[in-house]
This record gives structure tokens, C-alpha cells and sequence, in this order.
């Protein structure tokens, strides 16, 4: 019988690989498999008791960190992203115009979103829902390209900085269905993290797009 006294436990390797995970799930398990590792290393004269404990530190320490990024990410962007921009949409159609513009970061002016607004729901009544016409996969570093540009002379979308995503939905109105692309911008260098939607593209059924902030609005051009 092969005495296993003198070698490295296998719990330990597995809980300092465990603990520098980026899941706090993860992590949080590296310290339970810490604790292993030191029965482990007790019982059976095994080598590794400062590699489990390193593990369960790390993962004291990093568990709270993981999750609280996790709470956030989820919160400010995959839930967002996932649920999409009815709401911003359905504050402007009810009436609180000004509430809509500063919900998408102040571009155009009151007349300019009223406009849009009421154009919206002259083509296809009140938003009721929007989905995400494929699954938004985005990384906290990651660009995502526009839409296709439509056919249409000088037409130039502006090529401002920052962080942000284009994400596909189907978007259902009272009087039918609508694609609609919305850019969810996650950065801005003035203002640091975002995450909100601030453009809109709208299909409109004779081919053409509706779209928020209207072309040439001098915001945007900065």
C-alpha cells in the first residue's frame, strides 16, 4: 500500500486554483476546499498547509469584491440589456419628454425629442415591451458596431468616444411589431461609467428609420 505521507494534497491545489477565480461562487468555494485541504494535511502528514490557507485568504478577500462586481454588472448592464429601452420610451410617450432627453444623456433638444416621440407613436402607438433580438454578450471593455448605415446620401453616424454596444430588439407597440436597434452606452470620458441607452434606430415600415438623437444635433458632433 502506497503511503501518501510527504506529498502535496490534492485539496490544497485544488482550493489555490479555486481561489483565484473570478466567480464569487467560485471563490467561496475555495475557502470550504481550504478547509479540507487542512483536515487533509493534518490527518494524513501531507504537504500543502500554507497553500491552503493562502487559498482561504484570497478567497476571505476576494468573494466580496467578485460579488459585489457581479451585483453591479448585472444590475447596471446584463439586466438593462436584457430588458431594453421600453421604459426610457414609455416615460416620453406618456409625457415626461424632458425625462426621456435626460434619460439618453441630454441630446437634441425638448422640441427635437418631442418630435421624435410623437413620430414614434403616430407609426406604431405606445411601447408595450422589447426584447433582445439575439442575446447581448458584452465585455466591460468591448465595442459592438452599429447598425448597418442606412442607404441614404451623407448620412454619417458621429464618431464619438467611448465605450458602448449596439444590441438588436424586437420591439412591440400597440399597433404591431418593430426592429429597432438601441446603443447602450456603458462610458464616456466626461462622465465616466454610463450605462444607459442614449441612440435609437427605428425601422419604420416604408424601409426608412426613425431615430434618436436626430442627424446633425451638435451635441453629438463634439
Amino acid at each position: 500500500m502506497t503511503s501518501t505521507a510527504g506529498k502535496l494534497s490534492p485539496w490544497a491545489v485544488l482550493a489555490i486554483v479555486l481561489s483565484i477565480g473570478l466567480c464569487p461562487f467560485v471563490t467561496a468555494a475555495a475557502v470550504v476546499v481550504g478547509l479540507l485541504a487542512l483536515r487533509d494535511v493534518s490527518r494524513n502528514g501531507r504537504r500543502g498547509r500554507r497553500l491552503a490557507w493562502v487559498a482561504i485568504v484570497l478567497g476571505v478577500v476576494v468573494t466580496p469584491l467578485s460579488g459585489t462586481a457581479m451585483w453591479w454588472w448585472t444590475t447596471h448592464v446584463r439586466g438593462p440589456l436584457m430588458d431594453g429601452p421600453a421604459m426610457l420610451l414609455q416615460m416620453g410617450q406618456s409625457g415626461d419628454v424632458a425625462g426621456f432627453r435626460a434619460g439618453t444623456g441630454g441630446a437634441g433638444t425638448e422640441a427635437d425629442a418631442a418630435v421624435f416621440l410623437h413620430a414614434l407613436t403616430s407609426h406604431f402607438g405606445p411601447i408595450r415591451s422589447t426584447r433582445p433580438a439575439e442575446i447581448p454578450t458584452v465585455e466591460p471593455t468591448g465595442d459592438a458596431a452599429p447598425p448597418p448605415e442606412p442607404d441614404e446620401p451623407g448620412y454619417e453616424r458621429p464618431s464619438d468616444s467611448g465605450r458602448w454596444i449596439w444590441v438588436p430588439y424586437d420591439a412591440m407597440f400597440e399597433r404591431g411589431a418593430a426592429k429597432m436597434h438601441a446603443r447602450f452606452l456603458l462610458s464616456d470620458p466626461a462622465r465616466g461609467w454610463v450605462t444607459s441607452f442614449d441612440r435609437f434606430d427605428v425601422s419604420l415600415p416604408d424601409g426608412g428609420l426613425l431615430r434618436w438623437p436626430p442627424l446633425g444635433d451638435e451635441e453629438l458632433a463634439k
